[in-house]
């Protein structure tokens, strides 16, 4: 049964929460307890039935790490004044502070949010992906275009319509540019100085035949006749776009199917990479929320719990007796002391 509750945990962060703080309080009050048995302990000398004016030393020899009070500061019984690093500073003690520390460095971290430079390279990666983005799109269309370009010119030819496939048809040349599929329908008739056809369906109009190229319309087609043989009036014929009954019609089309593919492809990869970068830079901008909060809080209560109750934590503090004053400072950061060096003067305020 027991074992159930453990496995659903992952599945409630809010008991995991829970459980972390009330885990963090117990150890706290645990090492509360186990240091103020063990040391409470700064060498005090003086009256110690009125506690008066009483001189304050390190129980062991080191360097001192830091004075966290001034001459005049009032202090309650308990508060740390001092702390030392010992001459043989045990092992455990050692990583037991490093990990207080990251948990606390780790808990500010949370509170005060990312740093500027950290938001800004956040909005050069999202600035970087858009670009990306853009200039992939315009890419991708440009090889879409062209292969489609390249399907609608599949060997455009003009063929003979109803009983007209005895006559000769017009030469189509150039390349289509314009988009449209559809159809040119041509009709020759005879016309002074020669013969002309009228075209209709996707472009109207009228030209000239000559052994000559003569443009069709505005899209880049031209037609002309060979000189050698006469066109016959009432002649019709019709060129399809794209020629579906082409040779490389097939090829033509499979690549540009290609293209299509390849481009939706492209462009949701690159599209995936911004909306990343945008969930990285917002994560980096959002506030922390309470149950962050929560777990770095708790790690930091363990992380103090688990220091305090190291049996040689009490060695590197000089903490207040009772409440009282601090009358005189005698050390700096970083001087080294032995355990009979006269550290802080400290005023009961019972005296």
């Amino acid at each position: 049964m027991i074992h159930k509750h453990i496995k659903s945990l992952p599945h409630h962060p809010k008991r995991v929460i829970i459980i972390s703080l009330i885990l963090a309080i117990a150890i706290g009050i645990f090492g509360y307890i186990e240091i103020n048995k063990k040391v409470t302990t700064p060498v005090v000398s003086g009256d110690s039935s009125t506690l008066g004016n009483v001189t304050l030393s390190f129980p062991t020899d080191g360097k001192v790490k830091t004075v966290l009070i001034k001459a005049g500061d009032k202090v309650k019984g308990g508060e740390v004044l001092a702390t030392l690093t010992p001459d043989n500073m045990d092992g455990s003690l050692i990583q037991a502070e490093a990990a207080y520390d990251i948990a606390k460095t780790n808990y500010q971290k949370i509170i005060n949010g990312a740093t500027g430079t950290t938001v800004d390279l956040a909005k050069a990666a999202v600035n970087t992906a858009t670009v990306s983005l853009s200039e992939i799109t315009k890419q991708q269309e440009v090889l879409v275009s062209n292969a489609y370009r390249t399907l609608l010119n599949s060997s455009l030819q003009a063929q003979s319509v109803g009983d007209n496939t005895a006559y000769d048809s017009p030469t189509v040349s150039g390349t289509y540019e314009c988009k449209n599929e559809g159809s040119y329908n041509l009709e020759i008739y005879s016309s002074s100085g020669g013969y002309s056809l009228n075209y209709s369906g996707l472009e109207q109009g009228t030209v000239f035949l000559t052994d000559v190229p003569r443009l069709l319309g505005s899209c880049g087609l031209s037609l002309s006749f060979d000189k050698t043989k006469t066109p016959f009036p009432g002649a019709i014929f019709n060129i399809q776009i794209p020629n579906t009954s082409a040779t490389n019609y097939s090829a033509n089309n499979n690549a540009y199917q290609l293209a299509l593919q390849t481009k939706d492809q492209a462009i949701a990869v690159a599209q995936a990479a911004v909306t990343q970068a945008n969930a990285s830079l917002q994560s980096v901008v959002t506030s922390a929320r309470p149950e962050d909060i929560a777990i770095a809080q708790a790690q930091v209560d363990n992380a103090y719990g688990a220091l305090i109750s190291n049996p040689t934590y009490g060695n590197t503090i000089i903490s207040a007796p009772k409440d009282g004053t601090v009358s005189s400072v005698n050390i700096t950061p970083g001087q080294a002391v032995t355990s009979d060096t006269p550290a802080i003067i400290f005023i009961s305020a019972s005296n």
